[in-house]
């Protein structure tokens, strides 16, 4: 009697639904795996932001004073060897603080031999990266030879429209060679002031299609009047120059490598190291030029906001939706001198966004 035996295996039909049920698990897997990465990178990126946070506090415990927003009070007596001095970010002479002492000597020897923030060349430090001031999420920062390193992260300037170096000081920082601001200047409270937060690094030709892209509003910022550029700036004309895509709707010259938001830790400037609390977060960032009337606004990859660090330390995460009051609205009719506007002094116009930007406008009770 023959034995028969039969082969056992996968029929066609079975097959395919093993693979239908392997795409399945691996489609909704990958999402899930996806988001733990962003949540470490974000997770890292709040541990980065306070590390900056208690470094400024321990400046200001050693010095009496907060990094200046440009003209650095430790580097003054360089500014007779080297005019440019004065451009030299808050973020240089925080080095110290933040475990990179080696690079703020090599930094301080750079400056008394002439360098300036935008030096090139291997030997200076403004050419190094520092890896906290990286966000992980962002994937633009980048260290070309001979050229500048990046940064992820701004000091605030606050919530009026200033050019790098002008006088004024509504944030915690100040340009160096007019004003000392300390804790006690703060009279709205470090917790309801928000000291740093995060923007985007542009991209060479495209910077205005990231999130918080350049944009240059040309006549439409200056209205036919550059004397009072910051009194007639109004935030919703630069908000309106993005299209729903996320391109910039009015033209302007390409931004160059050498010019791009964030490109420059060392260098004082404003489309480098500063931001502003006037648009909210991951809206445009607004100029005349590249460099010297650029209203940076505060931007990140994370989903639905930024990371921001309070004068106290603290780290919290702004949402784009945060109230930035009227944004419709500029300074005009609100101040007494339309000469000097950028001297207003009362309440932020621009909600608890701009009130959390100002140190001393008198909104105490300004808080996330």
């Amino acid at each position: 009697m023959l034995n028969s035996t039969k082969k056992s295996g996968f029929t066609l039909v079975e097959l395919l639904v093993v693979i239908a049920i392997i795409g399945i698990l691996i489609g909704l897997l990958l999402p899930a795996v996806q988001a733990a990465r962003e949540a470490a990178r974000r997770m890292q990126c709040t541990n980065q932001l306070k590390q900056l946070g208690l470094g400024i506090q321990n400046f200001h415990d050693v010095n009496g004073f907060l990094p200046n927003a440009s003209h650095q009070i430790l580097l003054r007596k360089y500014s007779g060897s080297n005019g440019s001095y004065g451009r030299f970010s808050g973020l240089f002479v925080l080095l110290p603080y933040i475990e990179q002492n080696a690079l703020y000597t090599t930094g301080v020897k750079n400056v008394e031999n002439g360098a300036v923030p935008w030096s090139e060349g291997a030997d200076y430090a403004t050419c190094h990266q520092v890896s906290p001031f990286l966000c992980p999420s962002d994937s633009n920062g980048f260290t070309d030879v001979g050229k500048r390193a990046c940064t992820n992260y701004r000091l605030c300037r606050g919530d009026i429209t200033l050019d790098w170096n002008w006088d004024e000081a509504r944030s915690p920082f100040s340009n160096g060679e007019k004003k000392k601001m300390n804790f006690s200047s703060m009279t709205d409270g470090t917790s309801n002031t928000v000291f740093l937060s995060e923007c985007v690094i542009g991209t060479a030709g495209n910077a205005r299609k990231v999130k918080g892209g350049q944009v240059a509003l040309g006549d439409q910022w200056y209205n036919g009047n550059k004397v009072n550029d910051s009194f007639n700036f109004t935030p919703s004309i630069c908000s309106a120059a993005r299209g729903s895509d996320g391109d910039i709707a009015s033209a302007y010259s390409v931004v160059t490598n050498d010019q791009r938001m964030g490109t420059r830790w060392g260098d004082a400037m404003n489309p480098y190291t500063l931001f502003w609390t006037i648009l909210p977060p991951n809206a445009p960032t607004c100029c005349v030029n590249n460099e010297n009337r650029v209203i940076s606004t505060a931007s990140s990859y994370h989903s639905g906001g930024v990371n921001i660090c309070m004068g106290d330390g603290a780290v919290k995460f702004v949402s784009d939706t945060i109230d930035c009051g009227k944004q419709g609205e500029s300074l005009a009719g609100k101040v007494n001198d339309a000469s000097r506007p950028q001297d207003y002094g009362g309440k932020s116009i621009y909600g608890i966004w701009g009130a959390l930007g100002s140190a001393s406008g008198g909104e105490t009770t300004a808080s996330l």
